[in-house]
């Protein structure tokens, strides 16, 4: 599960780069992409993303669980979390306690993963 909603931030993250030199996306509801496709998160799962014109960054995790995932990918990636083939884990960060979906570490670089992962 984990893998198709980051497979599917890097459908988003290919229309914004298409689209925008940089633009930071936080995802918690139903979007519409493009031509009138929407995209929906899982129940309770929140998404940031940046993408700029040859690289993204990604992050996603559930409001009940214990990580946040994210990955990069594209040209010029930077940091230590450089790996475009990987997926990296942290623990979730601090919930509200009126959040209805989790909200993943911002992410508002393109060029690389923002805070510690392994």
């Amino acid at each position: 599960m984990k893998k198709q909603i980051l497979k599917a931030f890097l459908v988003l993250a290919i229309v914004g780069a298409a689209t925008s030199a940089m633009a930071v996306t936080s995802i918690v509801q139903t979007i519409t992409i493009g031509a009138g496709n929407t995209f929906s998160p899982s129940s309770k799962v929140g998404l940031s993303i940046t993408a700029g014109n040859t690289s993204y960054t990604a992050g996603s995790c559930h409001l009940n669980g214990t990580k946040e995932f994210g990955t990069v990918g594209g040209s010029g990636i930077t940091g230590t979390y450089n790996d475009p083939s990987k997926i990296y884990s942290k623990v979730i960060p601090e919930q509200a306690s009126t959040n209805t979906v989790g909200i993943p570490t911002t992410q508002d670089s393109a060029t690389e993963l923002q805070g510690t992962w392994e």
